[in-house]
């Protein structure tokens, strides 16, 4: 299932000739009080696969992003309420299982999807080859939380881009290793143009059995946060957030 809630149709997108793209207003977003308790039983479950791909799990519904090349929604998932994002073009063999079976987000775009808010912003890819190509990065609202997902970017952030993403509590960052990810001092800008308040890198060397952390060891020098011991999960609260900044290592969960 492709979403497509009022959508039109332009040419010369993304993946496609034809490309569905919202034209969303400016998003106003309100942010409650992190220590109110009101808010604390609103939550996201967020785990790593692999490469970029990230699992996030909320009350309202599941969001996968840049699935794993060869994954299937798993047993676990209601795909009724379980939505995929994919950033860009070499991602789209990971959603070669999905397609049939959960909502798919290919591009730019604002989305409503059982109850999960998500905003696609079109970025350049900087393919030399391709210069019209393009990265999409992800912004998922839904707890009273905003999560973002910089998908395959590959150079600096522009200040529009940084505009429309907006407001991050969580943000996930590519942190090097391949010609499509920016490296770790790029990252770390990145980190302090949107300044939230988790931060969760992922890296292509990092080994599924997570033995060896050390691709991050540059990110962590250039952000200047402790290095934390990695683990399965992290579950993110408007409660937990904290006021200070704090770096997550998550262990690689391949398709589980």
């Amino acid at each position: 299932m492709t979403a497509r809630w009022g959508a039109r149709k332009v040419e010369g997108g993304l993946f496609d000739p034809i490309l569905e793209v919202f034209l969303p207003p400016f998003p106003v977003f309100f942010h409650l009080p992190a220590r109110d308790a009101r808010y604390r039983n609103y939550y996201m479950d967020i785990r790593w696969q692999a490469e970029r791909s990230i699992v996030i799990s909320a009350a309202a519904g599941t969001l996968v992003m840049d699935p794993m090349p060869g994954s299937n929604p798993g047993a676990d998932m209601d795909t009724s309420s379980t939505v995929a994002t994919v950033s860009h073009a070499a991602a789209l063999p990971g959603i070669a299982g999905w397609e049939e079976k959960v909502h798919v987000i290919r591009g730019p775009g604002e989305y409503e999807i059982t109850g999960l808010g998500v905003r696609g912003i079109a970025v350049p890819l900087g393919d030399a080859n391709d210069p019209r190509a393009l990265n999409t990065v992800y912004a998922l609202d839904a707890e009273l939380i905003t999560v973002c997902h910089l998908g395959a970017l590959n150079g600096p952030l522009t200040a529009q881009a940084a505009r429309l993403i907006g407001h991050v509590d969580v943000l996930i960052t590519p942190a090097g290793g391949t010609d499509q990810a920016i490296s770790a001092d790029q990252a770390a800008a990145v980190t302090r143009t949107l300044e939230p308040r988790v931060v969760i890198p992922v890296h292509p060397s990092v080994p599924l059995d997570g033995s060896d952390f050390s691709a991050f060891d540059a990110f962590v020098s250039e952000i200047g946060l402790p290095k934390p011991e990695p683990v399965a999960r992290v579950t993110v609260t408007r409660g937990n957030l904290g006021e200070t900044q704090r770096l997550v290592l998550l262990r690689p969960q391949g398709d589980s």
